[in-house]
């Protein structure tokens, strides 16, 4: 999280305050914003705190630019290592979601984890249209 002044470029304005935090295995994109708000609330506080904040120039090495979220971004392609897909589920979650055809059947996925045999396990789903629910609740209605 970084308290920082506002340049033409993007992000790229000298630093004020600055704090990084781990992330759990099981933090998603909500639960990351959220713990960030908290941070920058208590940073900006310490800064406004301060009578001339002082501000460090940012360097320039490793600066990348966040391209914003396409549909095709949002695509799960099975394939893929478990691992990897449920990092970008993460990514989705709790607010856009990923695209799986599961059974030739969309459904958004909003939790997986990774199972014991290196195979995705989904955990909370959502069919076109309907509600979100537990996968097992979801298999269990496909069957009624």
């Amino acid at each position: 999280v970084t308290i920082h002044r506002t340049i033409a470029e993007l992000d790229a304005g000298p630093v004020a305050a600055q704090r990084a935090f781990e992330l759990a295995p099981d933090d998603d994109a909500g639960s990351v914003y959220a713990r960030s708000a908290e941070i920058a609330f208590e940073l900006l506080d310490e800064v406004l705190a301060q009578p001339e904040p002082v501000f460090t120039p940012q360097s320039e090495d490793g600066v990348t630019y966040a391209e914003k979220i396409r549909p095709e971004d949002r695509e799960l392609d099975l394939t893929r290592p478990a691992p990897e897909l449920v990092n970008r589920i993460r990514a989705l979650a709790p607010h856009i979601g990923a695209r799986a055809v599961v059974d030739g059947r969309p459904l958004i996925v909003w939790k997986a984890r990774a199972a014991a045999d290196g195979s995705l396990e989904l955990v909370e789903v959502q069919p076109e249209g309907g509600r979100r629910m537990s996968f097992d609740e979801y298999v269990r209605g496909r069957r009624a």
